[in-house]
């Protein structure tokens, strides 16, 4: 993997306010530690030895056409009327040409996309070079169009690509000219193609490497650390050279490992004989002294830079960030992190990034990774489909172990027109893709080669899954080998088989029937539900066997509608019915806030980040949304919803009724107090689950949780009633964008009553329309409301729970930036940042 792709950001704090007008985990040490490695990188990039090999971002300068457009991949096309767009990018979400939101109730994928339609996009972009540049070795390199893609050059088809989540490169040497080059892009995004919400387009970063006739493969680079020890690191090293060339060339490797203050703590070079239009490879191996290891609880990180010279004359040059560090699982012990024992408090989420829909703005990656750190989380699984490499750089700057995940269909379909349509065609590069562009993170911890395959257990299950096995272990032999299986045993035994560690869905009650039977197996819940959050969490607490549990979802996503709210119906056919568009089951919601739910995994997890919290449940006769019991259920049925609590005391209408308060604590006794009046205290340990329910006649004023051990108070929660709402309160989440068109800042908008006091409750919301002027433009708005299909670009929404967020993109000049809020009824807010120089 070639360290082109890299943490641009530089976050500042984010806050997640709950109504009680206290400050929750403050996201500051995710984001400030993603900084301090943004500057590493920075100073690492000015101190590289000039080399003829560039690599150019092509995020810019594309035009799109939705729909068909015959004739488009040819060089003359007349694209002048065609939009203006930045890469990556996401058509699904766009409103429509009048102007009305996207979101349609007789779309295709219904359900399943949140309304959102597919279909045909095409994008163009113009290319021009130096006769030198037109003449070098020149990739195109696409980290994913959704989906089944057709790529031109100056009107010569020169690729197609069907899975939409996998990177792959056109080789363009020889097929270049001097001057204006014109590159075609055809996606066919065929509905229904997936069980929640794909995107359309050219969704991840799309780069140009420009490469001397001698360069390293960049695929070819592969770091691994058979030891890692506090005494020493042994670097195993494999790379190789190509020569475009029709003559041999003597050819020196120089690999220099550096640390994170650039200091190069080892260096090797070995020389080799390259062929003419052939390649040479190398393995070398280094040993770092002392290294700094790499752990979920310190990510230390370093960068291997590899100089291909001839005469002492660099021609190429690559950076590769990894990390030290040893994995090591069986049944005994469980899983070890450079042999200390790691239990896996993960979390699934799907790709997109609501506002932005499925486009892959770095930013917006690596943020979804903070907001899960900063929870509790230690441990991501990237389902269904290979992480951005985003996602992968900030996993390993934050410390997040990740299961990397390939495929939620093999031979038969979920849909339609989904992957199983290419699989037996396509299987082998894309599981290459995925192993090849992610082996050199450090947080990779397993490869998942798929997700409920229909065919698991099965003969025809077994032998593909085996077969997918084995080519990822030909690529990788490092890493377990992993899989979803949601079937019952025996299939499901019988497709544990060829993996080495087992992933099981919604099957805990299983865990010690399969132990019994094959006791060196080593399971872990790759998925579970929110509600079943304790018991899930005991097996991995009581068992070293069973290493980790992955609910589903620690973030929100589009699609899969209102499955956290009155889930399938009982014939599994049917979910929310429109305008319901996501999902609602993210323990983090789709802005970033954090949910009751995540502060009770915090706690179960005794993270310390908040020790005692209080929620109040819904009253009875009131909803907070409508459709909960949409659907009559029979049990069993699984359940993704979660308890209807909230962080608010304010309930006007409910004066004098009592309200249940749920107290979740790690501190083993709790106290509520009303207004100053003790109202109890009660026990909060393993026999009752972390919680305390109170009954409390409602008034408003002050609700406030302590915490207390050995008889001391050790942490306190406080709820206060809120007015009504005086001020619009803004923040962001940095001071400074880049001026390269693709960094994000994230702008959030809370109602605030004259107090101070974050508004929540749904009857005070408000209209608010955001502007953006300067050196940036607004690039999406969400309020995480499942219900709200309003358009993501007018700037125009309503607040939800007295909240809405803003995605700011940097344009390509630096300057300052305005953010304008106005509120209904409220006065107006700006917010000013700066956009800088690269």
């Amino acid at each position: 993997m070639s360290s082109t792709g890299r943490l641009r950001s530089a976050f500042a704090p984010v806050r997640q306010n709950p109504s009680s007008g206290r400050n929750s985990a403050s996201l500051s040490w995710p984001y400030a530690l993603l900084r301090l490695v943004c500057a590493f990188l920075a100073v690492l990039s000015l101190s590289a030895t000039a080399a003829s090999a560039e690599t150019r971002s092509l995020s810019q300068g594309w035009l799109f056409q939705a729909g068909e457009s015959t004739g488009a991949e040819r060089s003359r096309f007349d694209d002048s009327g065609w939009r203006k767009v930045v890469v990556p990018h996401d058509w699904s979400i766009m409103d429509k040409p009048d102007g009305s939101p996207p979101f349609d109730p007789k779309a295709t994928a219904g359900q399943d996309s949140g309304y959102l339609p597919g279909g045909i996009g095409w994008y163009r972009r113009h290319l021009n070079l130096t006769a030198e540049e037109a003449a070098k070795v020149v990739r195109l390199n696409f980290e994913a169009v959704y989906m089944d893609a057709d790529i031109w050059l100056n009107g010569e088809r020169v690729a197609e690509h069907h899975y939409g989540y996998t990177a792959f490169t056109v080789d363009l040497t020889g097929k270049l000219k001097a001057g204006d080059n014109v590159i075609a892009v055809r996606a066919h995004h065929a509905d229904p193609s997936s069980r929640w919400y794909a995107g359309s387009g050219i969704i991840r970063p799309v780069t140009l490497d420009l490469l001397d006739c001698l360069y390293i493969r960049p695929e070819s680079i592969f770091v691994t650390t058979p030891v890692a020890t506090e005494a020493s690191g042994t670097l195993a090293i494999r790379a190789s050279a190509a020569n475009c060339g029709g003559r041999a060339e003597t050819v020196e490797l120089v690999s220099r490992v550096v640390a994170s203050n650039g200091d190069v703590v080892a260096e090797a070079t070995e020389r080799r004989n390259v062929v003419g239009k052939g390649s040479a490879d190398w393995a070398q191996s280094l040993t770092v002294p002392r290294p700094a290891l790499w752990s979920p609880d310190s990510p230390n990180l370093y960068t291997l830079v590899q100089q291909l010279q001839v005469g002492g004359v660099v021609t190429d040059e690559r950076r590769t960030r990894f990390g030290i560090r040893t994995i090591i699982v069986d049944a005994a012990n469980g899983l070890r992190v450079n042999g200390k024992p790691v239990k896996l408090r993960g979390g699934n989420f799907h790709h997109d990034n609501y506002m932005l829909g499925a486009a892959g703005f770095p930013d917006a990656d690596a943020r979804k990774v903070a907001l899960m750190k900063a929870a509790g989380y230690n441990a991501i699984r990237s389902s269904h489909n290979p992480a951005s490499q985003a996602t992968l750089d900030a996993a390993d700057a934050l410390g997040m172990l990740v299961i990397d995940e390939a495929f939620d269909a093999w031979n038969k379909s979920k849909r339609d027109q989904d992957y199983a349509r290419f699989f037996k065609a396509d299987r082998a590069q894309d599981i290459d893709s995925m192993v090849v562009s992610g082996r050199n993170h450090p947080s990779v911890l397993f490869w998942s080669i798929g997700n409920e395959i229909p065919e698991d257990g099965t003969p025809e299950g077994v032998e593909s899954g085996r077969w997918l096995a084995a080519r990822v272990r030909l690529l990788d032999s490092t890493r377990p080998v992993t899989q979803a299986v949601n079937a019952d045993p025996p299939k499901s035994s019988n497709q544990f088989d060829i993996l080495d560690v087992a992933g099981y869905n919604y099957h805990a009650h299983d865990f010690e029937k399969e132990h019994a039977k094959f006791p060196d197996r080593i399971l872990y819940t790759s998925e579970s539900v929110t509600k079943d959050a304790f018991s899930y969490w005991r097996y991995v607490e009581k068992f070293p066997w069973v290493i980790g549990d992955f609910v589903w979802t620690a973030v929100d996503y589009i699609g899969e509608s209102g499955i956290g709210w009155m889930g399938y119906s009982q014939d599994w056919q049917k979910l929310g019915p429109y305008p319901w568009h996501l999902a609602y089951s993210g323990e983090i919601d789709v802005t970033g806030r954090k949910r009751p739910a995540a502060y009770y995994r915090q706690i179960l997890w005794k993270t310390g980040i908040d020790p005692v919290v209080a929620f109040v449940r819904q009253p009875k006769g009131t909803e907070d949304l409508p459709d909960r019991f949409l659907y009559p259920i029979t049990p069993p049925h699984l359940d993704w919803s979660h308890p209807d609590v909230h962080p608010s005391w304010t309930w006007r209408g409910q004066e004098g009724k009592p309200l249940e308060v749920l107290v979740y604590s790690e501190l083993p006794e709790v106290e509520l107090l009303l207004n100053g009046k003790s109202l109890g205290r009660k026990r909060a340990g393993l026999d009752t689950e972390y919680a305390a329910a109170f009954n409390v006649p409602y008034a408003p004023g002050r609700l406030t949780a302590v915490g207390y051990r050995d008889g001391r108070e050790a942490a306190r929660w406080e709820l206060r009633t809120a007015g009504v709402p005086a001020a619009a309160k803004l923040s962001v989440d940095r001071q400074r964008l880049t001026a390269n068109g693709t960094d994000i800042a994230y702008v959030t908008v809370e109602l605030v009553d004259a107090d101070g006091t974050p508004v929540y409750a749904q009857a005070d919301d408000r209209r608010m329309t955001v502007r953006v002027t300067g050196a940036a433009v607004l690039a999406g708005i969400g309020n995480g409301d499942p219900r709200d299909a309003s358009s993501f670009q007018s700037g125009s929404r309503s607040s939800f729970h007295g909240r809405a967020v803003a995605a700011i993109r940097a344009g390509t000049q630096a300057g300052p930036v305005t953010i304008e809020v106005a509120v209904d009824g409220l006065p107006l807010q700006r917010l000013r940042f700066d956009t800088v120089s690269r």
